[in-house]
């Protein structure tokens, strides 16, 4: 019931002392509270802080941490929870939750569920909830394999995979919301002020995410139902905002044209 990412490879520039694990990856973000729990115990995750063999981090429910790896990015949405393990191969085990995976730097490494197993190499969306997994594609190709039976997944197609059966797909994602307010004419506001985002779409669960301008980096991401939804900006600077739209079945769209606020005054 669990997501496996085999890796190899340690993060560069991270030696660990002989007694201890190996660092494998690095926090590069968090926001809010996250927790690593390693061999010492528990404790707050904080940011530039080594992930090891063993390891795991945990996201609250309105929280999100970004791990780097040598050539990918894994970004945890609220409410996840990866455990690294393993021996010769290291596997990211995740146990719920949604991770955004980029890898366009080379292949993404295989991630393997009870239901599938996926490799590739771009921009896909993994969520996983009691024994689906499912899986979108936003850039790059992927496939899925279950139960016997291998899909290929190009950009803006997804797939839908239950225990024992094989993959549901290629299907077509939801699309893109349009319409956003604030848009391409910035709205400005104070850190910590209440911002009323809106936008235009059919479907019944989104998600929106938050991003400083001049960087792919995911400062904030939440899980919503119909708009309008109310966003509070903490940090001062130019930021991006995006909604995408998730279909009945949970398979996540690709996102929406973006909007832009300015946190200053």
């Amino acid at each position: 019931m669990a997501v496996l990412l085999a890796i190899a490879h340690p993060v560069p520039g991270s030696p660990a002392p002989a007694s201890a694990a190996p660092a494998l990856a690095r926090l590069s973000f968090v926001e809010r509270r996250a927790d690593l729990q390693g061999a010492a115990g528990s404790r707050p995750a904080t940011e530039g802080s080594a992930v090891r063999l063993g390891d795991r981090v945990r996201t609250e429910v309105d929280a999100v941490a970004r791990l780097e790896l040598p050539w990918m990015t894994i970004t945890m949405g609220p409410a996840s929870e990866v455990r690294f393990a393993g021996d010769y191969l290291l596997a990211a085990v995740l146990e719920h939750g949604r991770l955004q995976l980029l890898a366009d730097k080379g292949p993404i490494l295989k991630l393997v569920t009870e239901e599938a197993e996926v490799h590739g190499q771009g921009w896909a969306v993994v969520r996983r909830a009691g024994r689906v997994t499912l899986v979108s594609v936003l850039r790059g190709r992927f496939f899925v394999q279950g139960a016997g039976r291998t899909i290929a997944l190009a950009p803006g197609t997804g797939a839908v995979v239950r225990a024992g059966v094989p993959p549901a797909g290629p299907l077509a994602l939801p699309e893109p919301p349009h319409g956003l307010s604030p848009g391409s004419d910035p709205r400005y506001a104070a850190p910590g002020e209440a911002l009323s985002l809106s936008w235009a779409s059919p479907r019944e669960a989104h998600q929106v995410e938050v991003l400083p301008v001049g960087s792919d980096d995911v400062l904030i991401q939440r899980d919503v139902g119909a708009p309008p939804w109310s966003l509070a900006i903490p940090w001062r600077g130019a930021f991006r905002w995006r909604v995408s739209a998730r279909d009945a079945s949970g398979l996540e769209g690709p996102p929406s044209t973006e909007g832009l606020i300015s946190v200053d005054r």
